[in-house]
């Protein structure tokens, strides 16, 4: 069985191949999409965001029904509707880390099996092995998940760097007065911004959901800017306990246990 990578010479293609190699007979690697269409039995799209649904239909007319799609994007409605126009299988991936993870155990991968065919037992026997952690959805909610999951914690984490350097303050300087909690703000705001900014870029302006997650975002902005400028205490207090309410106490208590690991 030949596995074929669409960019497959990219950091995640890279950290993929020695994968695959344990579980098929042979892997191609090529940024000709065609070229891999003719030869592999399994096909996986790792090309960037904005030009995956064009890259895809670039191999439709090579595509055979008995080769399943698989796809490397951070979205899965645009893609994984591409792949669809072909008579192959189809299961949109997403893995939910970097290329610098040292092995894909405990790792989250989302998988939108639209038209899985005989594979799905073969891709999910594969993750297993390797630890992962597998989750099965559809696209649109994928992608809904991803404005949230993705696109609003990497917007805050922005505002919050670009905050800081608008006021002029060294991060030297104000990392002799870091809480435990800034810490870690500055280092989620660090390990994103070490990132390709073409990559978060696109995160941030393909998902076609994320703008109805900004409405909510400056809603909540402008709420509580408004209370707080305002100094009104009981409102602050009713918002503060309604979003706690909203968390639960479940996730309060878990995130109160890793965050005193890193504390």
């Amino acid at each position: 069985m030949k596995l074929g990578i669409v960019g497959g010479e990219g950091k995640m293609g890279r950290l993929f191949r020695p994968i695959f190699e344990k579980y098929v007979d042979e892997v191609l690697s090529s940024p000709d999409g065609v070229e891999i269409a003719k030869t592999a039995d399994i096909i996986i799209f790792s090309v960037p965001i904005e030009v995956t649904p064009e890259v895809i239909e670039s191999t439709l007319p090579y595509i055979r029904k008995e080769q399943l799609l698989l796809d490397f994007t951070s979205l899965k409605e645009k893609p994984c509707h591409a792949m669809l126009k072909s008579k192959a299988s189809v299961i949109g991936m997403h893995p939910m880390f970097g290329p610098s993870v040292p092995s894909l155990a405990h790792q989250t991968v989302v998988l939108c099996p639209e038209r899985p065919g005989k594979w799905l037992p073969w891709l999910k026997g594969w993750l297993a092995e390797e630890k992962a952690h597998v989750i099965e959805t559809d696209p649109k909610t994928h992608d809904e998940m991803m404005a949230i999951v993705q696109c609003l914690v990497h917007f805050t984490s922005l505002i919050f760097s670009e905050t800081l350097r608008l006021k002029g303050i060294k991060p030297e300087t104000l990392a002799a007065f870091a809480s435990p909690v800034y810490r870690m703000q500055l280092h989620i705001a660090g390990r994103i911004l070490r990132q390709s900014p073409d990559l978060y870029r696109a995160i941030q302006m393909e998902n076609p959901q994320f703008p109805v997650v900004l409405e909510s975002f400056q809603e909540a902005f402008h709420n509580l800017r408004q209370i707080v400028t305002e100094k009104d205490a009981k409102a602050f207090e009713a918002f503060f306990i309604k979003s706690g309410n909203y968390l639960g106490d479940s996730i309060k208590e878990k995130e109160k246990k890793m965050t005193n690991r890193f504390i």
